[in-house]
């Protein structure tokens, strides 16, 4: 019995291993592929859209955008959305350093606060315009997700934004935000994972991502390795359908016991 079991844990490794190497493979042919310019069917997404959109319209008409990244910390349990919100403000910042034109970013987080600092020297340093960094383009209120709010609100009421993004992890101080700057002149779009917190801000958006549609930010935005991470995960999850499918005939018609 120890043998057994010692075979069949050694097979679910072997199993686990060959899935990786898959996975790997599949993910370094895509990346390349969206590195050299090619195309992957992606079904649209509003909120992306409309941003691309957005930029565009900042750049002709010298307003900016407002990306606030919510209060999740990079190295907790909301690393991924924080970075999700640091990937669309790279967007922004980049697009908004070529012309040098001003973006501005909002966080209830420090190690965002660090990191979206970064960000900016490089997007100026990158463009040509280093010297026109002040340091002041990002928000820092509070580490209190309410006292955040507050602060991101009056400062969305003093300058005149053309948007004004919400995507990280919010509660509900996004809800104090949307619905407190609701009456400005601007288009509001954003999204959260907390399903208590998205509910909210439905109401309050024009256009909200939902759920795991946030993770795919970089892939729909401008990162060709989150591209090919993309669909690298729709093969494999195919693959696994179409394995688990094969498996239950095969087992159904007596090959398998």
């Amino acid at each position: 019995m120890e043998a057994l079991a010692l075979v069949t844990e050694a097979s679910i490794d072997v199993a686990a291993l060959i899935l990786l190497l898959v996975f790997l493979l599949f993910f370094l042919v895509f990346t390349v592929r969206a590195k050299s310019g090619a195309s992957f069917g992606l079904r649209p997404i509003a909120v992306y859209t409309r941003l691309q959109q957005l930029i565009s319209q900042a750049t002709e008409s010298g307003r900016p955008i407002h990306v606030g990244m919510g209060s999740g910390q990079i190295g907790g349990p909301f690393t991924t959305e924080a970075l999700m919100g640091l990937t669309v403000f790279d967007l922004v910042a980049r697009h908004a350093a070529a012309s040098d034109s001003p973006v501005l970013g909002s966080t209830g987080d420090p190690t965002i606060l660090a990191t979206g600092q970064g960000v900016l020297q490089v997007a100026r340093r990158e463009a040509g315009y280093a010297e026109s960094y002040t340091g002041r383009d990002l928000g820092f209120y509070a580490p209190d997700a309410m006292a955040y709010g507050v602060g991101a609100e009056q400062d969305l009421r003093r300058r005149n934004y053309l948007a004004s993004i919400l995507l990280g992890r919010y509660g509900t101080e996004g809800l104090w935000i949307s619905e407190s700057t609701g009456t400005q002149p601007m288009v509001q779009l954003g999204g959260t994972v907390d399903p208590t917190a998205l509910a909210l801000l439905q109401f309050s958006l024009d256009d909200t991502v939902i759920g795991e549609e946030i993770y795919a930010a970089g892939a729909y935005l401008h990162r060709p390795s989150h591209l090919g991470s993309l669909a690298t995960q729709d093969i494999v999850r195919i693959v696994l359908i179409l394995s688990i499918i094969a498996g239950v005939i095969m087992i159904s018609l007596g090959y398998w016991r």
